[in-house]
């Protein structure tokens, strides 16, 4: 009895609609809305009209996997969703039945029910977090690729690593507390894995960063990151093409106000790393760090404001911090990693050093109607040369691009950038 369903699932299926119920016995590979089957004429599958209730849930519809013998394994669906679970039948025509949750091993085959290589997950479902109900890390535990999770209101937590796939959205201002969580470890939510959606939350009191990510393809809409003892988000280690949209940062402060910035895409983080409508203010460090990035990012009609002091702690309090010197790599010497970042409609306002800052990066960076006003130091901070103390040596900078930008209340160093289109203030 080992016919197997090949193709894994990413959304979810119902075996009561017609495109299922219409199968008949399938005897040979037939795939139906994107889902594959693999059967014989001696293993046969069929879709049947059968009722059982298996932790609570009504299930019924089945899909049979047939073959010798008197037990069936059957995967039920409901409304969103598959489980699989074993049934044993005391015989093909029999309505007497037990129930079981199938087990988990790792097979190829839907003899022995694996739910990694067959279409029964929890993809589409959805599982409600709230203080009164289930724990975020109960949901966790449960949740599989397309699982969405929904905050209801406020709820606490532990730190939380999200599996690749699992979406996390918020209803009535939700709101996950961490201040459970404590030491370096205590990074609120870390996404490692790729193609989750985050929406319409807030992650505040993490003991490091609110939202740690090394995963790529992930996407953040209106998620706020609040009152972490590190940076709001980090995006590190790898991570590309995440997207982050209408998300701001605020009010993160580490002790000694060096690490936490609104927005950390930094320490080797890869290519494609898009920001549009985000905002940091009011963090200790900055708002917008690339040091030692592997990968240009894009920002578009971003704000960094008020940066370098939260809470009586200072820090460097740049807006937009480019980056461009490599000294993590391990095995190899420090070094410059020349990027072309860009940024388009974006404006730093009253951070405690530079509005838009080089920090060191020599590659081509672009500013195209760009705003600076009031910074403390340089509202654009673009020198030719510069020594970088990991260097030890003094370097010729890549000539940055400012292009129809503004400059109000401040001073600007920009003897390594060319001005073009409709600049004012410079």
């Amino acid at each position: 009895m080992s016919p197997s369903v090949a193709k894994a699932a990413s959304t979810s299926y119902n075996f009561k609609n017609t495109e299922f119920k219409s199968l008949g016995t399938i005897s040979s590979t037939k795939t139906v809305g994107g889902l594959t089957f693999v059967a014989t004429s001696s293993k046969t599958m069929s879709v049947i009209k059968e009722s059982a209730t298996v932790d609570g849930q009504s299930y019924t519809y089945a899909l049979a996997l047939g073959g010798k013998g008197d037990k069936y394994v059957l995967l039920y669906s409901a409304g969103s969703g598959i489980d699989i679970f074993k049934i044993q039948v005391d015989s093909a025509g029999s309505g007497s039945t037990t129930t079981t949750k199938a087990s988990t091993t790792k097979s190829t085959t839907a003899a022995s029910t694996t739910k990694s290589t067959t279409a029964a997950s929890t993809s589409g479902s959805t599982i409600e977090v709230s203080a009164s109900g289930t724990s975020l890390s109960s949901a966790i535990s449960k949740a599989k690729a397309g699982t969405t999770i929904v905050i209801n209101g406020t709820v606490k937590s532990g730190a939380i690593n999200v599996p690749a796939g699992v979406n996390i959205s918020g209803k009535n201002n939700a709101t996950i507390d961490f201040s459970q969580t404590s030491g370096s470890s205590g990074r609120g939510l870390t996404f490692a894995g790729n193609g989750s959606t985050v929406q319409n939350i807030t992650v505040k009191n993490a003991s490091d960063n609110g939202i740690f990510i090394s995963g790529s393809n992930n996407t953040f809409k209106y998620v706020v990151c609040t009152a972490n003892q590190d940076a709001g988000f980090q995006v590190s280690n790898g991570g590309a093409n995440n997207k982050f949209y209408n998300c701001n940062s605020n009010h993160n402060a580490d002790a000694k106000g060096e690490n936490a910035d609104g927005f950390a895409n930094k320490l080797h983080s890869g290519t494609g790393n898009y920001y549009e409508n985000c905002t940091a203010e009011y963090n200790s460090d900055d708002g917008w760090d690339c040091y030692a990035a592997h990968g240009a990012v894009t920002l578009v009609n971003c704000h960094a404001n008020y940066n370098g002091l939260c809470n009586g702690i200072y820090g460097d309090g740049n807006g937009f911090k480019m980056g461009g010197v490599d000294n993590k790599t391990e095995g190899q010497a420090a070094h410059l990693d020349p990027l072309a970042h860009k940024l388009t409609g974006c404006t730093a306002t009253g951070n405690y050093a530079a509005g838009f800052d080089r920090n060191n990066q020599s590659g081509v960076v672009t500013m195209e109607n760009c705003i600076a006003d009031s910074n403390k130091t340089y509202n654009y901070n673009w020198p030719a040369t510069g020594k970088p103390s990991a260097l030890g040596y003094t370097v010729t900078f890549g000539k940055a691009k400012i292009i129809s930008c503004t400059s109000k209340n401040g001073k600007n160093k920009i003897d390594g950038a060319t001005l073009s289109g409709s600049c004012v203030g410079f």
